[in-house]
């Protein structure tokens, strides 16, 4: 039996960065992947989907060409090599993680760990290949699952999870996506661009809901305009196959059908090792974990979906870094200096058309956190790049303590959202207040002179605002 000081059970972005950041400080470890390098992150999640929303985006940039003064020229769509060109853009990066273990010699195992006993202070952990590892650390990083509803079984055909539809090498002429949240959302807005008619069912009373209420409005208002029939309020009790498609039945008695039905209710976390006389404490099937990634078990941690901390790929890296970390400082005799991960200051992103980004609370979370707050905002329809890029739907809104004006959230929606938020998070971080950031200098023109302009609203000194 090999035996390593520490093994990490799953490859996705926690697991291989842990597993990269130990080898860096020359310690040996394992990791243990039944499929590829990546996890869902690169394989079938963050990656593929957004190789697929830069071919929408590029689409639609196509269709508005006339109105940058340039030929308006009907384009058709080759899926086919839309899907090829995602593949391969999965392939380059996993195959780069994959060249990094190879050129660090980091040791790789492919099978499914199926079980963990302790002997003599190490763990043991069981392989559906029939070895055996044992270590003295051991990191957890087994990723979550496409949660379903009651009755309605995903069969990755007619009814597919996340992972199913990006396996499709065509389009469908209808697509049904069941639930509003981010990956919902996402892919709607991609099949909608390329042509399909899609239906969005959300039981709650809007789509995005954990966005700030004006974004998911303003977001449902954009996908009406774009062909996406939004349905809230209402759930799916049921799915039957016709010869017109799949029959959706909804709670208030109507029906939709649909040629395909995208399952996009939320993600189990994927806890399915045995433990032989012991087992890491849980809440509803996650493992729980203290400040530095530790479970209830000695040396025992857990990063990444399985934790259902906040459920993103950077959560999981950010984690597994953490974990590291105190592994090392345990190791070295060293004195940890670890800080506290502060998850509502990890930035969400939702890459729609418009694009959505936040950091931090939602004005009613930080109302009933902190009492009376000031709010600032500034629309993108003022923005001289944003002009420029003719993309002005959305706005940036800052939210702030109103006895400190310290910055405790960010909201945008609109372009390049997703790489702004940073600027947010890093402010947040900070505990910069409205008077700090008067000293930083934001270059022009840029969308950032978006976040200057709601951050100088908070104390009602936008000079652009209209």
């Amino acid at each position: 039996m090999q035996h390593y000081q520490v093994i990490i059970i799953g490859g996705g972005p926690g697991g291989y960065e842990a597993a990269i950041r130990l080898n860096q400080y020359e310690i040996p470890c394992l990791v243990i992947e039944k499929a590829r390098l990546g996890g869902i992150c690169l394989n079938w999640g963050c990656i593929p989907t957004k190789a697929l929303v830069r071919s929408a985006e590029l689409l639609s940039d196509i269709r508005e060409a006339e109105s940058f003064g340039l030929p308006n020229t009907p384009v058709a769509i080759d899926y086919t090599k839309i899907w090829q060109r995602k593949n391969a853009v999965v392939e380059q990066l996993v195959g780069g993680i994959e060249y990094l273990f190879r050129k660090r010699k980091i040791p790789l195992v492919n099978t499914e760990a199926i079980a963990v006993r302790q002997e003599d202070g190490s763990y043991i952990i069981s392989t559906t290949s029939g070895e055996d590892f044992s270590c003295e650390y051991l990191v957890l990083a087994t990723g979550s699952e496409a949660k379903s509803l009651p009755g309605i079984e995903i069969n990755e055909e007619n009814i597919m999870s996340s992972t199913g539809i990006l396996k499709l090498e065509s389009l469908p002429k209808s697509l049904a996506v069941v639930g509003g949240g981010v990956i919902g959302c996402e892919f709607a807005s991609i099949f909608a661009t390329f042509g399909v008619q899609v239906s969005i069912i959300e039981f709650l009373p809007r789509i995005v809901a954990l966005e700030e209420e004006e974004i998911s409005k303003r977001l449902a208002i954009s996908f009406k305009k774009a062909g996406i029939k939004v349905i809230t309020g209402k759930g799916v009790q049921s799915i039957s196959s016709s010869p017109e498609g799949m029959i959706l039945n909804l709670t208030d008695g109507s029906t939709l059908t649909a040629e395909k039905v995208l399952m996009s209710v939320g993600r189990n976390p994927v806890n399915s090792l045995q433990w032989n006389n012991l087992s890491p404490n849980t809440e509803r099937g996650a493992i729980v974990i203290d400040d530095a990634m530790r479970t209830s078990l000695n040396k025992v941690y857990a990063i990444g979906d399985v934790t259902a901390k906040l459920q993103l790929a950077h959560t999981a890296s950010k984690q597994g870094l953490m974990a590291v970390e105190h592994i090392v400082s345990l190791i070295k005799g060293k004195e940890s200096h670890i800080p506290t991960l502060e998850y509502i200051n990890i930035p969400r992103c939702t890459f729609t058309n418009p694009e959505i980004a936040s950091v931090g609370y939602t004005e009613t979370e930080a109302r009933a956190k902190f009492g009376d707050l000031v709010i600032g905002k500034f629309p993108f329809a003022a923005n001289g790049k944003a002009m420029a890029m003719g993309n002005t739907n959305g706005f940036v809104k800052t939210i702030a303590r109103k006895d400190t004006e310290e910055i405790v959230g960010m909201h945008i929606m609109g372009p390049h959202a997703a790489e702004l938020i940073a600027q947010g998070a890093i402010l947040i971080a900070n505990k910069s207040t409205a008077e700090n950031v008067e000293t930083i200098v934001f270059a022009h023109p840029t969308l950032s002179e978006a976040i200057m302009e709601a951050i100088h609203d908070l104390r009602n000194l936008s000079i652009h605002k209209i």
